[in-house]
């Protein structure tokens, strides 16, 4: 019966006047309105797309659907936590928000958000990112084979796409987890044609205190605490069929932070408060255009920006007077920049990509400054500068059962003392022999004109950004090959092997030299070569993959030879997800992740030496004895974490409701309770572990309507 239904509105289409002397010239669009419509019943339309899709040698796309029955931190969803889970892939120390992809550090890893550049992607200082679930679409991930419109570092990207708002509805959620809230709203400003997406996000716990702490009445309390904020919003504007216009912004902020309160007898009120973290804020406008059928184009031109802080507040306020002071010290770094890019397909196997992009960036290392009242005083250092302009060219070639990429990318970089122009070649190719079968080789070589400073601490996840002073630019080379099995239609074995080699790497070991006179530095050399093996499975309800990664890394610095701080010569993840008892309202799912490395290197002091005192103290350096000691932390690493193990569990309960739906997840972090160190530190003699995520229960909520 639909059938017969579907072929009478066919042919009734084909018999429409309007349609009958129709001369089509050049690419047209055209609708026609029927005058007696023939009503259908419904059709469903179910689709196989998965969760995390591979799409060649080294770049894999993971849905944030399936963030939805993945684990949360604290209630909070993270695509990054997810990526980490990847052969090649490390996370870092535990916790950590980082991305350090074969043998690579965070630095080294380029973050895009909609195209744009992002140089601090942590929230509360590295256990989730700034990516909010609520409003991105996907991510993929690079690691070899990275096309030629990606530069500027040295190891991958993640480039992170966010959704448009719905053109024919409005949709708005509301999430509440252990740490933060999140309200998140996309919808239609003019029907088809415009459209938004924003959500904010807000951490409640330093909120939920300070208020507790208010309607006590207490005058006098210390606290510690962090906060931060967020907020996504996107505007999406449909010109006509073959022109897009689309704005986005993000604005973010982390504080941590510890405060005093005090009231005394005579009614003075006295405040203080000391903390440091960063201010994150980028914009940017993107236009879309099919100039030809065959002939795509695509531009933009955005600002982003990092702020790195510290600072001290007081407040006094007596009954004749109040005094406000704050002292505080900034690192700012602030970037313009554009891009354009065309995708002209050529003939029916090949197509052609190329374009141009360029930026400037505005370092200021130590901006410091004092108010009083309303009374502002600033000092800063000299401003540092770098320009960028890149040209590149990528050309995909089908032939017969060969995929080639070839790219080519040329960059000029100048720091206003000196110019650096590099040529970075890549290559790929695919080879199908047949319907199950998929081999493939990748060549890149990539420069990288920016570094951190905090090469070697484990610890602390923020980013303080510097471009190249030296003569030669950070340079790294890999090779690459992979083999991808389809089994069936549900399971894929994938095998990747990689080699590669960096020369000019930065280790800067006194920052304060290193800008003032170019000293306190090293250059020196890596290498970093493994095997990758994953595993895919995905039937009815059921999806699962698994991955198990053999590595190796090493750094050279002068005549010393030492691993990676992040090499892990094992490393096993697996992830699972079931979906059952599924109905009409309801849909329950469980899931679990599993991960399993080596210990990482690690710095501890071997030596302590007794610190002599102060000359102008009373004693002198009388009584060495009783002061204290000091500890020595070598220059490299001199041992090894314990192994790492943690399983994760999850629970998600989703219910439609009359309007919209709503979903509770409870999530068991670290479920076996394995004391995984975050850090190693000395006390009494003896060394100690300091656990960051114990056995951890999490539970949040969300309502859509």
């Amino acid at each position: 019966m639909m059938i017969k239904k579907i072929f009478l509105l066919l042919l009734s289409l084909c018999s429409l006047p309007a349609f009958a002397q129709l001369t089509v010239e050049n690419d047209t669009t055209g609708s026609s309105l029927l005058n007696d419509p023939i009503e259908l019943s419904e059709v469903i339309v179910r689709s196989r797309k998965k969760n995390m899709q591979s799409k060649g040698l080294g770049n894999i796309r993971i849905n944030t659907q399936l963030l939805k029955v993945s684990p949360s931190f604290l209630g909070e969803k993270d695509i990054i936590k997810t990526l980490q889970f990847l052969p090649g892939v490390s996370a870092g120390m535990e916790g950590s928000s980082q991305l350090n992809i074969r043998g690579g550090t965070g630095d080294q890893t380029l973050y895009l958000l909609d195209d744009v550049p992002v140089y601090n992607q942590n929230h509360t200082f590295g256990l989730f990112s700034i990516f909010n679930s609520d409003v991105i679409d996907n991510a993929d991930l690079y690691k070899g084979g990275i096309p030629a419109q990606y530069g500027d570092k040295l190891s991958g990207v993640v480039s992170v796409s966010l959704k448009d708002g719905d053109y024919k509805k409005h949709h708005t959620s509301v999430s509440l987890g252990l740490l933060a809230a999140t309200i998140a709203s996309d919808g239609y400003l003019v029907k088809d044609k415009l459209s938004y997406n924003i959500a904010g996000r807000r951490s409640f716990t330093d909120l939920l205190y300070n208020g507790l702490m208010r309607l006590s009445g207490e005058d006098n309390y210390s606290t510690a605490m962090f906060s931060f904020y967020d907020i996504n919003a996107k505007l999406s504007w449909k010109l006509n069929a073959k022109n897009n216009l689309s704005w986005q912004m993000y604005n973010g902020c982390d504080d941590l932070y510890g405060s005093n309160k005090m009231k005394n007898y005579s009614g003075e009120k006295f405040s203080e408060k000391v903390g440091y973290g960063w201010k994150t804020f980028m914009t940017a406008l993107r236009y879309y255009s099919q100039l030809k059928p065959n002939l795509l184009f695509s531009g933009n031109i955005y600002y982003t920006n990092l702020d790195n802080f510290n600072y001290y507040r007081s407040h006094l306020k007596t009954p004749d007077e109040k005094q406000k002071t704050e002292n505080g010290k900034s690192s700012l770094l602030k970037e313009t920049g554009g891009k354009i890019t065309l995708e002209h397909k050529t003939s029916d196997s090949n197509t052609l990509f190329y374009g141009i992009e360029g930026a400037y960036q505005k370092y200021t290392p130590d901006y410091v400054f004092k108010k009083n009242n309303s009374r502002t005083i600033s000092y800063h250092t000299d401003y540092i500068e770098l320009a960028k302009f890149a040209g590149y060219a990528n050309n995909e070639f089908r032939y017969k059962q060969w995929f080639f990429h070839t790219g080519i990318r040329f960059s000029l970089y100048d720091n206003m003392k000196n110019k650096m122009f590099v040529v970075e070649p890549r290559i790929k190719a695919n080879y199908y022999p047949g319907g199950k079968n998929k081999f493939m080789l990748a060549f890149d070589r990539m420069y990288q004109p920016v570094n951190t400073i905090n090469e070697m601490n484990y610890n602390v996840q923020t980013d303080f950004w510097l471009p190249y002073q030296e003569k030669k630019l950070p340079e790294s080379s890999q090779l690459s090959a992979g083999w991808k099995y389809y089994a069936t239609s549900e399971l894929s074995l994938s095998v990747e092997a990689y080699y590669k080699t960096m020369k000019n790497l930065l280790l800067i070991r006194d920052l304060e030299n290193y800008l003032d006179f170019h000293t306190a530095f090293e250059t020196g050399k890596g290498t970093a070569f493994g095997v990758e093996f994953m595993a895919e499975y995905t039937k009815g309800d059921f999806t699962a993959w698994a991955s198990y990664t053999l590595s190796k890394s090493r750094r050279t610095f002068g005549a010393n030879t030492f691993p990676f701080k992040y090499d892990a010569p094992h490393s096993l993840s697996v992830f699972g997800n079931y979906s059952f008892n599924k109905s009409a309202k309801k849909t329950h799912s469980v899931s679990m992740n599993v991960q399993y490395k080596t210990g990482y290197p690690y710095y501890i002091p071997s030596v302590s030496y007794p610190s002599a005192g102060l000359p102008t103290s009373s004693l002198g350096y009388a009584e060495i004895k009783d002061v204290f000691s000091v500890e020595y932390i070598p220059d490299r690493p001199n041992t090894r974490l314990r192994n790492y193990f943690r399983i994760d569990l999850n629970y998600t309960l989703e219910k439609k409701c009359k309007r919209g739906t709503s979903a509770w997840q409870f999530s068991l972090l670290n479920a076996a309770n394995r004391n995984n160190p975050y850090a190693v530190y000395k006390k009494e003699g003896k060394y100690k572990a300091f656990v960051l995520i114990p056995f951890l229960p999490s539970v949040s909520f969300k309502r859509t309507f």
